[in-house]
């Protein structure tokens, strides 16, 4: 990654002002990409399990396309698990989204150094990586509680996607509170640990989100784009594997038999499809389209 690093301060006009109005507010901010993506007016935090189970990714695939669509910008933090998913969704659909490390946020640095081919497209996508750690930190455990804070300070609302009791989330989401920002979660099942902290949340207060346009009417903005106009920017070998898909489960050897393409590449086809929520993975290797 070749883009210069750069530093904007408290006091810079450019400085986003939802998170000058935190409680000790980061004195700089280092840089890479489009630091004009930090004054936006719909930016959405969104966060949740690294080790999200398949709840988590189907929630995350349904309800944050159509947001990203209509103009939603994504706030997360590049972690493994829904952070990534995030911000995955984001760049399949060619829309810019921001990630706050705790970490520096040179090439170096950048942690968890597995999503380091994320940071490069997030950045090739018109995305923004940044970090209030200078250039050479590496990751220490006590960063990303303050890490969290950036990510709830810059928006207007946080949404949890699953989380458990003691997820580090649940951080996130009373930073939120703590800078009287919204905070939304996805219910899930009661009998799920990795759901109870999200549901703990909904009791307590927290706005459940069930449908896209929960978060669209937060922002005062209407659902975009509709999936078949979605599907015309989509290459060539994505647009044949979305073509053998119906409404009845199909099995992943069966899809690559009918798209004349290795189990392999029908594999990766359909992990893209389901980023952006144009597919749905029902278990079993077994998919729909949505």
């Amino acid at each position: 990654m070749l883009e210069e690093i750069q530093i904007i301060t408290l006091d810079d006009p450019a400085y986003p002002p939802l998170l000058a109005q935190i409680t000790k507010p980061p004195e700089q901010l280092y840089f890479r990409g489009d630091i004009s993506l930090l004054t936006r007016p719909n930016l959405l935090a969104v966060v949740g399990s690294r080790k999200a189970s398949m709840y988590g990714r189907q929630a995350t695939q349904k309800l944050l396309p159509p947001c990203i669509r209509s103009g939603v910008n994504i706030v997360s933090g590049m972690a493994y698990g829904i952070d990534s998913m995030a911000h995955r969704a984001c760049i399949e659909l060619g829309a810019p989204t921001i990630a706050v490390l705790g970490s520096g946020v040179d090439d170096a640095s950048l942690y968890p150094r597995g999503n380091k081919t994320l940071a490069q497209e997030i950045l090739a996508s018109g995305g923004l990586i940044i970090s209030e750690y200078e250039p050479g930190t590496t990751p220490f455990l006590g960063h990303f509680p303050a890490r969290n804070r950036i990510i709830a300070g810059l928006c207007k609302a946080t949404l949890i996607m699953q989380a458990a009791k003691r997820s580090g989330s649940l951080i996130t989401a009373r930073l939120a509170l703590e800078s009287n920002r919204e905070v939304l979660a996805v219910p899930g099942p009661i009998t799920d640990p990795s759901c109870e902290g999200t549901n703990m949340l909904i009791r307590d207060g927290a706005q459940p989100i069930l449908e896209s346009t929960d978060i669209l009417s937060l922002f005062e903005i209407e659902e975009g784009k509709s999936e078949d106009i979605l599907l015309e920017p989509l290459r060539e070998d994505l647009r044949l594997i979305v073509s053998v898909l119906s409404s009845s489960p199909l099995y992943i050897d069966d899809i690559a038999l009918a798209a004349n393409t290795s189990t392999a590449d029908a594999s990766a086809a359909l992990l893209e499809l389901e980023m952006i929520g144009v597919i749905s993975n029902m278990g079993g290797m077994k998919y729909v389209k949505r």
